[in-house]
């Protein structure tokens, strides 16, 4: 259990760090990079999704040691053998998704419980981190107003 909790207390440490460290690089050092709004846009939300990736592979490099190397759990359903199987059971923990076809025995669990805090926390920062980003960069075309005299439609 032991090995599990302080697994789990370095994942979030490290997972944690790499989306600051990138969103501190987007909103930092990429900014003097010469770039159209709509393609700085772009670039954020491709380079959060690396970090995601990155950080759901940091996962599933745990869940290979816990199972393959420190003997702390192991896994049900269809076989993990491989690393994608690894990754494959990350992206669903960390995505809180739970397909549930391949599933945790053991202290993994923990490990697994974890990762979807982590993982929705460091998602919902994502989404503000765009939603600030959205606001400065997006350009509204202004709506056009009705007509003198003319009373708008109403559906209420």
């Amino acid at each position: 259990m032991l090995i599990a909790v302080i697994g789990a207390v370095l994942l979030v440490v490290a997972t944690t760090t790499l989306h600051l460290i990138t969103l501190r690089w987007l909103s930092g050092p990429s900014a003097t990079i010469p770039m159209v709004p709509t393609m700085r846009i772009l670039v954020m939300v491709l380079g959060i999704f690396l970090a995601h990736l990155g950080e759901v592979a940091l996962y599933a490099v745990a869940y290979w040691l816990g199972d393959q190397v420190f003997g702390i759990g192991s896994f049900g359903g269809v076989p993990t053998n491989a690393p994608l199987d690894y990754f494959y059971f990350s992206v669903v923990s960390f995505t809180s998704l739970g397909i549930g076809e391949v599933f945790p025995h053991g202290h993994l669990r923990f490990l697994t419980g974890v990762e979807a805090l982590n993982g929705l926390l460091l998602i919902a920062w994502s989404g503000s981190f765009l939603f600030v980003t959205m606001n400065r960069l997006w350009e509204w075309q202004p709506f056009a107003a009705p007509e003198a005299g003319e009373s708008p439609d109403r559906t209420d």
